[in-house]
């Protein structure tokens, strides 16, 4: 095996990773994503995601805006939108223990947040998949450190909601390609899932995920009765 050609071919799912799950108002926005998509699929890690990408790759052709409108339904709505920051997943609110982290990260590297491109903080999911892609270039034990203490930690639960949001369609076959590449990650820098959950108040004393799950069950019901 080519571990240089492999770490690029990882480098490449991170880079378009964070296109997908960073909001951004250029015009050029996810413009590469079906030439990402299809170099993403020559280098498959898992014969079971063909399906997921030949879903993507027909919308991607001449669809974005497909991609766009799923993404302002599922992460900028007013109601049952998906957290797009580590901080928030792990701990409820932001600016937590993550953002200090990856700021921490980032200080032993030469890489900046260019603010005029990101607008979101540093421990943003797409930021930081960006970084790995960056790191796993330049400064791979930056990329261990950061999957370790920052990515590792919370982007199951990440994976879960989209899966679990009734507005996801093309990024449910995001999730799916995203979750098994992830243990594909965790298998490449020999660390294990993090079993390890934070609780995390938002209402009425109850976690977050013992929230949401309250949430669905009430809305599962309703549509029984209806």
């Amino acid at each position: 095996m080519d571990l240089d050609k492999l770490r690029l071919a990882r480098s490449l799912y991170y880079q378009c990773f964070g296109e997908l799950f960073i909001f951004s108002f250029s015009k050029q926005r996810l413009a590469s994503l079906n030439d990402c998509l299809k170099v993403m699929k020559e280098n498959l890690f898992d014969e079971s995601l063909i399906d997921s990408f030949d879903i993507l790759l027909e919308n991607s052709k001449t669809k974005l805006n497909l991609f766009f409108n799923e993404y302002d339904n599922l992460f900028l709505s007013f109601k049952n939108s998906i957290p797009t920051t580590f901080s928030y997943l792990e701990e409820g609110f932001e600016n937590s223990r993550a953002l200090i982290c990856v700021r921490e990260i980032l200080m032993k590297s030469k890489i900046r947040r260019n603010e005029n491109f990101f607008k979101d903080s540093e421990d943003n999911i797409g930021f930081c998949f960006f970084l790995m892609s960056e790191f796993l270039k330049q400064e791979e034990l930056l990329a261990k450190e950061l999957f370790e203490k920052v990515i590792n930690q919370s982007i199951d639960e990440f994976i879960i909601l989209i899966l679990e949001h009734q507005e996801a369609k093309l990024y449910k076959e995001i999730a799916y390609i995203l979750g098994a590449f992830i243990e594909f990650e965790r298998s490449c820098f020999g660390l294990s899932k993090n079993t390890k959950t934070i609780s995390k108040k938002v209402q009425n004393d109850l976690s977050r995920s013992e929230f949401l799950r309250r949430e669905a069950n009430k809305k599962r019901r309703v549509g029984e009765k209806s």
